[in-house]
């Protein structure tokens, strides 16, 4: 079973997603608030389960999500999102049910590899992408990131052929499409 490690700015939720998750028959092993806590704590680690606000004091889940090493996975809880997989992540909208949350948590701390495992340049591929985007459209990184995310769902391409589309119409001197 992989390790939980629960991220959330407000420790009182994060003790309370603890306790929920202890009471189910889960092991969280680490709770935090930051971003780089989970960080560090991953790259001592093998695999694990993030399960994240969507923005923690330092970084966004998406984020944190492009800098965990492989085997891990992040399931970020969103009061503004909508249910989507992309990469490492799974966001949930809030409120969320219980048991979909429960069954969620379940399938990706059982799995034995990383359910949304990325290779290991992809995730330097999507950065170099996002600052292509980031530099010649004057956005931020969260902008960037949401543009490939975006573009990605439709399309039906993974985020990371996106990714590689942008920088190879890059060095051909293409002009990108507005977002």
């Amino acid at each position: 079973m992989k390790d939980i490690i629960i991220a959330y700015p407000s420790k009182n939720t994060a003790l309370q997603l603890r306790s929920f998750l202890e009471s189910e028959g889960f092991h969280v092993s680490y709770v935090c608030a930051l971003g780089s806590s989970v960080l560090n704590i991953a790259h001592g680690l093998n695999e694990g389960v993030v399960v994240c606000a969507s923005l923690l004091s330092d970084m966004s889940a998406m984020s944190l999500a492009e800098h965990l090493p492989l085997g891990f996975d992040i399931i970020s809880l969103s009061k503004n999102g909508r249910e989507s997989y992309m990469g490492n992540i799974i966001d949930l909208p809030l409120p969320l049910h219980k048991d979909e949350f429960l069954q969620t948590v379940a399938i990706i701390v059982n799995t034995r590899s990383s359910f949304t495992q990325r290779d290991k340049n992809e995730s330097e591929i999507i950065s170099n992408a996002k600052l292509i985007l980031m530099n010649s459209k004057d956005i931020t990184e969260s902008q960037a990131h949401k543009y490939l995310q975006r573009e990605s769902m439709r399309t039906g391409k993974k985020i990371v052929a996106v990714a590689k589309e942008i920088i190879n119409d890059f060095r051909d001197g293409a002009i990108l499409n507005e977002i």
